[in-house]
């Protein structure tokens, strides 16, 4: 019988040390997510994992997991501005995911349209994305690789939307791949949660070149104290129910959601980057641990905002959740010029 030699010993040693790192650092053991059924007011209510719903009318009632039904008509429709993309594992997405498949993550804004006026949420990657990458440490520019498809602001110029002409962006939160647009609209008014501010630094993925001077026209977004569904404070923009904005708990200090009510009667919530794919709400799961590491305020906080939007599903099994970076949920209502939530079928062409 052979004896293993020192250095053989020592390069097994470091190979299994490696291998158990990269087990821990996609999630392995789990982070689990408690949740009491008997919190959940329809238990018997099934989650479509394929669609999530689309086109049917939502309940409103006494529960607050319930979605507040549209009391008048809306005129509300949006489309999502597909910016950028990566191609990477599914276990460097969602926790417990598979290393063997690979999935897309999308760069996406959302570019909503209203008679009182269109605004953007979230930019996604921008005109000098190139420039404002450069400053990531080495580490962070192999695990956030991107390509850049065509910006927002080129989109919808190409589609005779002049960029000076929206005036209103509101974000879902500060991170790089979110804000990266920002000055591509000088005449908008910046929208955010005033504590996405609070410490803004490079490790923790923002990048405040971004965001800096005096240019910028902060108007910090302010919660009023009125419910919706299951959030204690909320923002009704249009102040008739059709886009409302709620505080969402754990991957930033001031992430941001938005539901949006459409002209066809269907109901959309953006949910941003509290998870990366729409699997994480419906199975509860959080990103991967290391991806957590650098990228997530409160992990406990997260956890309880992940368990609100399953709830809200459960309640509402056609409410259509869209995170954004999920390009397998956004890749079927498609991406613009295509129009979501028209009676007829539309594009800006």
């Amino acid at each position: 019988m052979k004896h293993l030699t020192k250095p053989k010993l020592f390069i097994g040693i470091i190979v299994l040390l490696f291998i158990s790192f990269t087990l821990y650092f996609l999630g392995y053991p789990n982070q689990k997510i408690q949740i009491e059924e008997s919190e959940i007011a329809d238990k018997n209510t099934p989650i479509d994992k394929e669609q999530n719903g689309i086109g049917a009318d939502l309940l409103d009632g006494e529960n607050p997991n319930q979605i507040p039904k549209l009391k008048g008509k809306s005129n509300l429709v949006f489309s999502i501005l597909k910016t950028g993309e990566a191609k990477t594992l599914e276990g460097f997405v969602i926790e417990g995911g598979s290393i063997m498949k690979m999935v897309t993550v999308s760069h996406s804004g959302f570019y909503i349209q209203h008679p009182k006026g269109s605004f953007l949420f979230d930019t996604g990657l921008g005109t000098n994305i190139k420039e404002q990458f450069e400053v990531f440490p080495f580490y962070l520019k192999i695990l956030m690789e991107y390509k850049l498809i065509e910006t927002a602001k080129s989109q919808l110029e190409s589609n005779g939307i002049d960029h000076k002409s929206i005036n209103d962006i509101f974000f879902s939160h500060l991170h790089w791949d979110h804000a990266s647009g920002l000055k591509d609209f000088p005449n908008a008014n910046i929208h955010s949660v005033k504590e996405e501010l609070n410490n803004p630094l490079i490790e923790l993925g923002y990048i405040p070149s971004q965001f800096d001077g005096e240019t910028v026209k902060w108007k910090h977004l302010n919660f009023s104290n009125k419910p919706y569904a299951s959030y204690a404070k909320s923002f009704d923009w249009f102040g008739d129910g059709t886009a409302v904005f709620v505080p969402m708990k754990g991957h930033s200090e001031g992430s941001v959601g938005l539901f949006l009510h459409t002209e066809n009667g269907d109901v959309y919530f953006l949910t941003g980057d509290i998870v990366w794919r729409k699997e994480g709400f419906i199975e509860l799961k959080h990103k991967p641990r290391g991806a957590r590491w650098i990228v997530d305020y409160d992990t406990k906080e997260l956890g309880e905002e992940i368990t609100r939007v399953h709830k809200l599903i459960k309640q509402n099994p056609k409410l259509i959740v869209v995170p954004a970076h999920d390009f397998d949920t956004q890749e079927p209502l498609g991406f613009y010029p295509k129009v979501i939530g028209a009676n007829k079928l539309m594009t800006m062409d």
